[in-house]
């Protein structure tokens, strides 16, 4: 029979995977919603049709075989969780798309686990936009049948790839986030390196474009190369706001400083990302290293060219 989900935190992201869920997870329905401001939650709900509101978190877990959540930072989870914990859990599988410490993910699952519940890791990579396309990949951890009750609802329905670490503790999962997010930096960091590059030395980024595209087709190369040279990163409407990531920057940082690691072209990007912020506030686009790396070359932070030109 088809599981009882309900859906815990819809920000951009939760409501982007929640729909594909309703849409295309064989789920039973209602799917139950739940959200701290309850409006979003009616919204979506009107928007969706076929599923319920809850009113409170217990109102959420009551009915719920399977509670997926997708929740802003680590406060917003201890939170919610604390307030889970308070109700009957035992054979409820808890799904956590949300992005905080490998620490904190292995402490939650912990308690889970004492009162009866099962537990999966399942940050992903990707912005919301990429979530709508169901492109993101996700990232798996957990006991293996846990994982293997979630399955139905990844591939094909809320993403285009799924990394297994089934049999790894849950926060094996954020850590490979951790490190997914160095990576996402870096590269940002060389797009931007190279088309300010590209125009200090004249052959242009319409020129830089072209090698950018023939190499490198598909994201995150072209998005974030396209959000660079549109003016996108400097528009307000970001993909990422540089405050959120500076957040995850800091646990990186705080992991690489830990283990004796040395990232510094990590470091370099978020040194421009902080500049960036500063330039131009806390929801400039992630993309926005751009601005900072334009700034330190002679070149205003805003850049209007469009990829035609």
């Amino acid at each position: 029979m088809a599981p009882q989900m309900s859906f815990i935190g819809l920000g951009q992201m939760g409501m982007a995977i929640s729909e594909n869920i309703f849409h295309d997870g064989k789920i039973q329905k209602p799917l139950v919603l739940y959200n701290r401001t309850t409006a979003k939650a009616h919204e979506h709900s009107e928007r969706l049709g076929g599923c319920e509101v809850a009113d409170s978190i217990a109102a959420a877990v009551a009915p719920a075989d399977i509670v997926w959540l997708c929740l802003q930072d680590r406060d917003a989870v201890e939170e919610v969780f604390a307030e889970i914990l308070l109700t009957p859990i035992k054979g409820k599988l808890f799904v956590d798309s949300s992005t905080i410490s490998p620490e904190a993910t292995n402490s939650i699952a912990e308690r889970a686990f004492r009162e009866g519940g099962e537990f999966v890791a399942l940050p992903v990579m990707g912005a919301p936009p990429l979530a709508v396309k169901r492109s993101l990949i996700c990232i798996a951890s957990g006991k293996p049948e846990s994982v293997d009750r979630i399955r139905p609802f990844l591939e094909g329905v809320i993403c285009r790839h799924v990394i297994d670490l089934s049999g790894e503790a849950p926060g094996t999962a954020e850590l490979l986030k951790l490190m997914g997010n160095f990576l996402i930096m870096a590269t940002i960091e060389t797009v931007a390196e190279v088309n300010v590059f590209a125009e200090k030395c004249k052959i242009g980024t319409a020129n830089m474009n072209k090698l950018l595209s023939a190499m490198f087709p598909e994201p995150p190369h072209a998005l974030y190369n396209r959000q660079m040279l549109t003016g996108e990163y400097c528009s307000g409407n970001a993909i990422v706001g540089a405050s959120k990531a500076l957040q995850l920057a800091s646990e990186v940082m705080g992991l690489a400083n830990e283990c004796g690691a040395s990232v510094k072209i990590y470091e370099t990007a978020v040194e421009n990302l902080k500049a960036a912020e500063a330039h131009a506030g806390p929801d400039v686009d992630i993309t926005g290293i751009y601005g900072a790396v334009r700034l330190q070359s002679g070149l205003p932070f805003e850049n209007r060219l469009k990829e035609s030109q």
